[in-house]
């Protein structure tokens, strides 16, 4: 069985990983969906941050007004997080743009690097101490639609999602209503200037990554109104794209005749931009979909989800002419096989091609598609990634045939140690590595789309939020089945068991205890605010 090992400290020094294996990981090169949409991001967050170290470094060689607006920008190594926000507040006269970009860039390594519940632990009862003040004046600036640039845009969006989501119990409030509608209209309004297509897929990544913290292990109410919300967009995204495409293969171009070669390629390069920026909204939003559906409990409410978006979604996978849309609504459908609620009646499986007990009723078609793209051969491909494409496509195409045969289904819901074998053929076996007794498996799509959205907001600091913020670590717990629960097949907590968690009892404790002080301590703090302000007596 091949094991994994994914953001350990190797990871942490590199967003590629140089492994190769089959399955489409969340932290190495063959999960093209997730370098295609968040490679510029991260190349971005890493350039501010290098151009931080270097003026750090070499500020003695800057002019002295330079230093002087880095001075009251207060970009410094022991800047806290609360001067840091400050910072932006102070006037644009006195910060400028690039200033602020740096100020967004080391506010994000700050809020991620560490939990924010182990962050506040040293600080409760200072000036440092992060609470809802400073996360709503965070929340405010966002939403004063000031930024001057996209670049300081995005920072600042992701920026606000990591600081609410690294301590979701406390911002939870903060979260609702008026933010989430703001959210909402970044998606929905034309886009401009700053809210670029590209900034608007990261807008739907933020918004789903908060969506699934905050109603993480709830009862899903209102999910399935934003799952049908976020479809129509995300298809209309998709399909526009694929229009473009296909009308520019074939040549469909009014100017084709009437303009010179200098404004042909102007206006090629014009379409091409629009088709990749609307493609990339669109794989933001199959994902973000797939991501909701798991919010969704497993019953018969969400088979009448999963039955309605499955004929959708293979009118965006059954196409060739751009394979990340095919990827994207690929990885959904392999998803809804996964979470499906399956009736436990072994006559309704009799027919392999038309299975009633299954998310799409005309299987046939579906593993047809799927084996035509397993063997697609397109010249503009690499070998490399064509390689990669392959693989992707016959992991879902393994998930389907797999969840679509009762024998094969039943012993993998049952999670029997035939299912976990089952399991590691679909997908390479991988782990994310927290410590040298603890561990975390992603062996499923529910858990590999919520990986991506998890690492959306924590980035490089994602190890660390899993190691201290529980919040962060119980969205990789997968809801055990309906079988599994009846079968007790619920294994030990050891490796050789593949049990999703491998748990350090130690850890745990302490990390109980670690909640329990900061809890208490929260309450002690409250106390004495409430004597000072004689609200007591």
């Amino acid at each position: 069985m091949n094991r994994k090992h994914l953001l350990d400290d190797k990871s942490n020094s590199s967003s590629r990983s140089v492994s190769r294996a089959r399955t489409p990981r969340p932290d190495g090169e063959e999960n093209g969906q997730l370098d295609f949409a968040f490679s510029n991001l991260e190349e971005l967050l890493s350039s501010k941050l290098e151009n931080l170290e270097g003026w750090r470094e070499q500020n003695y060689d800057f002019k002295q007004d330079t230093v002087n607006e880095w001075n009251r920008a207060r970009i410094t190594s022991s800047g806290s997080i609360k001067e840091l926000i400050h910072s932006l507040q102070v006037s644009r006269n006195e910060v400028s743009s690039d200033s602020r970009e740096l100020i967004l860039a080391q506010l994000y390594k700050l809020i991620v690097v560490k939990s924010l519940l182990v962050y506040n632990e040293s600080r409760i009862g200072t000036d440092d101490y992060v609470g809802e003040e400073s996360v709503s004046d965070l929340i405010f600036i966002l939403m004063r639609r000031d930024a001057r640039s996209p670049q300081e845009f995005l920072l600042l969006y992701r920026c606000t999602i990591a600081l609410i989501v690294s301590d979701i119990d406390e911002f939870s409030s903060l979260a609702d209503g008026e933010f989430m509608l703001f959210m909402k209209s970044l998606i929905t309004e034309p886009a401009t200037a700053i809210i670029t297509n590209e900034n608007k897929s990261h807008v739907i990544s933020g918004y789903v990554g908060l969506l699934m913290i905050l109603h993480n292990g709830s009862s899903g109410y209102g999910i399935d109104s934003t799952i049908s919300w976020l479809y129509e967009i995300t298809e209309g995204y998709c399909l526009s794209a694929l229009t473009s495409i296909r009308d520019f293969k074939e040549g469909n171009r009014e100017y084709s005749t009437f303009f010179d070669d200098l404004s042909k390629q102007r206006i090629v390069n014009e379409l091409t931009t629009k088709q990749n920026s609307e493609a990339l909204i669109g794989i933001a939003g199959l994902h973000g979909v797939g991501c909701l559906l798991t919010l969704v409990p497993r019953n018969d409410f969400l088979n009448e989800i999963i039955e309605d978006l499955i004929p959708k979604l293979l009118e965006l996978f059954d196409n060739e002419l751009n394979v990340d849309i095919s990827k994207a609504s690929g990885r959904v459908i392999a998803l809804c096989y996964e979470v499906y609620h399956y009736r436990n009646d072994e006559d309704e499986d009799n027919d392999a091609d038309f299975n009633d007990n299954s998310p799409y009723y005309e299987q046939e078609e579906i593993t047809s598609v799927l084996t035509r793209l397993v063997n697609l051969n397109d010249k503009k491909v690499s070998k490399k990634d064509k390689k990669d494409i392959h693989s992707i496509f016959r992991d879902i195409l393994n998930t389907v045939e797999n969840y679509g045969n009762y024998d094969t289904r039943i012993e993998i819901l049952k999670r029997s140690p035939r299912g976990l074998e089952i399991l590691s053929e679909i997908m390479d076996l991988n782990f994310i590595k927290l410590s040298k007794t603890r561990s975390i498996q992603i062996n499923s799509w529910f858990l590999y789309i919520r990986l991506i959205h998890l690492k959306w907001c924590f980035s490089f600091g994602v190890h660390n939020q899993l190691i201290s913020n529980p919040s962060a670590r119980d969205v990789l717990k997968e809801p055990p089945t309906d079988f599994e629960v009846k079968y007790g097949y619920e294994g030990d907590e050891d490796e050789e068991n593949n049990s999703s968690y491998y748990n350090d009892t130690k850890y745990e404790m302490d990390d109980k205890k670690r909640t329990k002080k900061l809890n208490k301590l929260r309450v002690n703090k409250l106390t004495e605010e409430m004597e000072d302000l004689g609200l007591n007596k």
